[in-house]
């Protein structure tokens, strides 16, 4: 038995990998964006019903209609933060919408543009309209 190859074992040398340089930043690719936004609008009823009963339970007073319009608007407003910065100019954007591209996906792009038109928030409502062209162009 060799007493330096035992002793080598509880060495002061850190030989170790910088953890941080092997973490990658998620948040700034499409996927992470797309998924986001569907993630959102797909969880909407949970959503709505968390805004009203934290209100509701704050002040009872207040309208559960007005309570489930504030829910809604937070949702849409939520996931088109995560959805903006999709370019379907860029062909790995456009590839990864084609990862994703589904029919629930269609109807979620569909239904946050309604929200927005009823706003009159136009630009939005065109990056939607062009994404929603792209998905669905993958599923026909």
């Amino acid at each position: 038995m060799n007493l330096n190859n035992i002793f080598n074992l509880f060495n002061n040398e850190d030989n170790s990998v910088d953890e941080t340089l092997l973490l990658i930043d998620f948040s700034t690719h499409p996927i992470f964006w797309i998924s986001g936004f569907n993630k959102i609008i797909n969880n909407h009823l949970f959503f709505k019903n968390y805004t009203v009963k934290m209100f509701k339970s704050s002040s009872p007073e207040l309208n559960k209609e007005d309570l489930q319009r504030a829910g809604q608007e937070f949702m849409f407003r939520r996931a088109w933060d995560y959805i903006k910065d999709i370019d379907v100019s860029k062909s790995f954007h456009i590839e990864c919408l084609k990862s994703k591209a589904t029919k629930s996906f269609v109807y979620n792009l569909q239904s946050t543009i309604y929200f927005f038109e009823n706003l009159e928030e136009y630009e939005k409502c065109a990056l939607l309209k062009k994404i929603e062209e792209v998905v669905e162009s993958f599923l026909t």
